[in-house]
């Protein structure tokens, strides 16, 4: 009776409890092919499991359990370090240990799925590090919360994440990885809860995804040390232009370093810089572009020698740029007056850049969006927002009083807009609270 039922209506029914069909699983084998189309979809493995996970998919069975993976979550475990090390920062000695750690997990995985078959499926790659004795992987939230309680009040007992932050897993020299064909969607979780994954360890493990469309990152960039390791985010360029060809999405997410009990520079936009002229070559090849907490500058969009050059962006559809560090304190031997200086200059170069984001939006055909939401800190609040939507033709900034949108901003949008098929584009200026249309653009 269990096996009377066709596959396609098993699954079915299986779809509405996915979470609870391990016991479905063990009636028939019918009932297990149905199941494990779930069971499978969403797998969290480590090192450690890599041999079980290698001999439940076996190559033999490609066409089978392979096919249900979707999702694949690799947790990376470096060693772990005692109650006395908690108040000490890692050595080089401790960076080695982690690195041969990161290496081998990696080149393992990379090595059991580049036995995987290519096929036209979606299957995404999740890789985030963690120590056992790092505050943060502590199971049992109450002891969590202790020792979180107990490091902030003795600091000098234990450094919490302080300990490791100015450390990076990097994958150790000479290191080549196989190609996995089988991989469409990276995310590295490289900082925030987890351990810093270094920059040029992502771009070696995308190099070798031939068939990827999406990248997400949190990364934080590493400091120059003079050692030429490739760890910075700004060995951008030197890298951007292997990525795979059919890379479509990319969300990068940029954390400044941040030193404990010390406060850093609010965002810069500068000018000419290689990481701006490193993602315009790239975004001119994407659907879609998703920037957080990432220094860019008007080179993104139009570069100043672009010699006669017109970019064009074919495939571009959505665009979006978000800076909000606005949480740390402005230090009070801050002169305001410098303050606001600094609030004027950053006012001519976000007008500045959103000029060279309209040019560029003239010549991206299918956009439909792009967004601009940039607060700095201070008092009072400097917050720069803008939004493009393109159907509509609809083009809008709001602002505080200490920025300005310029005329020529405005009239590059306009032109933008009208080149996406708007009769008559909707361009809104709103300071603070208070919006209007500039209707002398529209006509």
């Amino acid at each position: 009776m269990a096996g009377s039922l066709p596959l396609e209506i098993l699954q079915e029914i299986f779809s509405y409890q996915p979470g609870h069909l391990a016991s479905c699983a063990c009636v028939c084998r019918q009932w297990q092919v149905a199941a494990e189309r779930f069971t499978f979809a969403d797998l969290h493995i480590s090192l450690a499991d890599l041999e079980d996970f290698q001999q439940i998919f076996p190559i033999s069975n490609s066409a089978g359990r392979c096919f249900h993976l979707r999702s694949l979550h690799f947790k990376i475990i470096i060693p772990k370090y005692s109650i006395a090390a908690r108040a000490k920062y890692e050595d080089q000695d401790d960076r080695d240990s982690n690195n041969n750690a990161f290496t081998q997990a990696i080149t393992s995985l990379f090595e059991i799925l580049s036995s995987w078959p290519e096929y036209d499926r979606y299957m995404s790659l999740q890789i985030y590090a963690r120590s056992p004795s790092d505050w943060q992987a502590e199971p049992d939230w109450n002891r969590r919360r202790a020792r979180l309680r107990r490091g902030c009040l003795f600091p000098e007992k234990d450094l919490l994440q302080r300990r490791y932050q100015d450390s990076y897993l990097q994958l150790m020299r000479k290191i080549v990885l196989p190609d996995v064909k089988c991989i469409t969607s990276l995310d590295v979780m490289g900082c925030e809860k987890f351990r810093n994954i270094a920059p040029g360890a992502v771009y070696a493990m995308v190099v070798r995804l031939p068939r990827l469309q999406t990248v997400t990152a949190t990364l934080r960039d590493k400091a120059r040390d003079g050692t030429g390791m490739g760890d910075s985010l700004d060995d951008f360029p030197r890298v951007a232009a292997r990525w795979p060809s059919s890379l479509r999405h990319l969300r990068l997410r940029y954390e400044p370093t941040q030193r404990y009990g010390e406060n850093y520079s609010p965002h810069s936009i500068p000018g000419p810089n290689s990481r701006s002229l490193a993602l315009h070559q790239m975004t001119q090849r994407l659907e879609s572009v998703d920037l957080t907490e990432t220094t860019i500058g008007p080179d993104l969009f139009w570069p100043v020698d672009a010699n006669n050059i017109t970019p064009f962006w074919p495939n571009l559809v959505k665009l979006t740029i978000t800076y909000s560090n606005n949480f740390h304190p402005r230090p009070e031997s801050l002169d305001p007056t410098d303050e606001l200086l600094r609030t004027a200059l950053k006012s001519k170069e976000l007008d500045e850049l959103s000029i060279a984001a309209g040019c560029a939006a003239q010549n991206m055909p299918r956009l439909q969006s792009m967004e601009m939401d940039i607060m700095l800190p201070g008092i009072p609040i400097a917050q720069y927002y803008f939004i493009y939507i393109a159907t509509p033709g609809k083009v809008r900034w709001e602002t505080t009083s200490q920025f300005y949108v310029s005329k020529k901003a405005q009239q590059t949008w306009n032109v933008a807009a009208r080149r996406h098929g708007s009769s008559l584009p909707s361009v809104e200026v709103c300071a603070r609270f208070t919006c209007s249309s500039d209707s002398s653009l529209s006509s």
